[in-house]
């Protein structure tokens, strides 16, 4: 049975010229619920990357054509795909080198599956404290029919999506009841409307958000209520 993804985990590639160790690892990964793919050299990953996206690279430094450090160096002008190197070398001077070059983590071959697990959990949860920090708060661009994501993410939205949370943030952070809801929905004429209609939006708008920002969205369910977004959201 294929391992379920963690769809809430960054997206992983690894870069490793050994065939072992890099079925290994792509398969440890995917077991711990992480979307994740493998290549052999430079010129593999940035043709898969065009086609499928990382927020995370592991990668060896001694790589056959274009190294580890120069794909590190090229990666730096990408902010939102984090640095693992995995490598055999082992000096301060190889350490220094690879951190200069924008990784966040620097491990030496072989490594414990755990470690290297660890590793991949504390570098998630630095850059998400550091995105919470740098960008305190959404944005709902209302003109543009927009929900942005702290860290920057822009997340188009359908006309009842859209409806939703005009509502809701209009509420300045007070639950906004099922009716009002509805009526923003589909307007005055209430009569035989399923308000479960409400919940199929909030699902499938979730869903989008952890999808899209790759972050719980900030919509809770008030008992008895509605809805609130209990979230800091500007609205432009």
């Amino acid at each position: 049975m294929a391992n379920e993804v963690d769809i809430t985990k960054p997206r992983i590639a690894v870069v490793e010229d050994e065939d072992d160790l890099r079925l290994s690892l792509c398969d440890y990964l995917a077991c711990c619920g992480y979307a994740v793919w493998g290549v052999d050299s430079a010129e593999a990953f940035y043709k898969q990357l065009l086609v499928r996206p990382v927020d995370m690279v592991i990668l060896d430094v001694g790589l056959p054509g274009e190294s580890g450090l120069q794909v590190a160096q090229h990666l730096r002008e990408l902010t939102h795909i984090e640095i693992i190197i995995l490598s055999g070398r082992s000096s301060v001077d190889d350490r220094i080198a690879g951190l200069n070059q924008g990784a966040a983590r620097y491990l030496v071959k072989p490594v414990d599956m755990r470690e290297l697990l660890a590793n991949i959990e504390s570098a998630t949860r630095a850059r998400e404290s550091a995105a919470v920090a740098n960008n305190a708060s959404w944005a709902f661009l209302r003109a543009k029919w927009i929900l942005q994501a702290p860290d920057g993410t822009q997340i188009a939205l359908t006309t009842r999506e859209f409806a939703f949370l005009d509502c809701l943030l209009s509420n300045e952070r007070q639950a906004a009841s099922r009716a009002e809801l509805a009526q923003a929905l589909i307007g005055d004429n209430l009569e035989g409307f399923d308000f479960h209609r409400i919940d199929m939006v909030v699902a499938r708008l979730r869903q989008k958000i952890v999808a899209e920002a790759r972050v719980n969205a900030p919509i809770k369910t008030e008992q008895g209520v509605g809805f609130i977004f209990v979230a800091e959201c500007r609205v432009l």
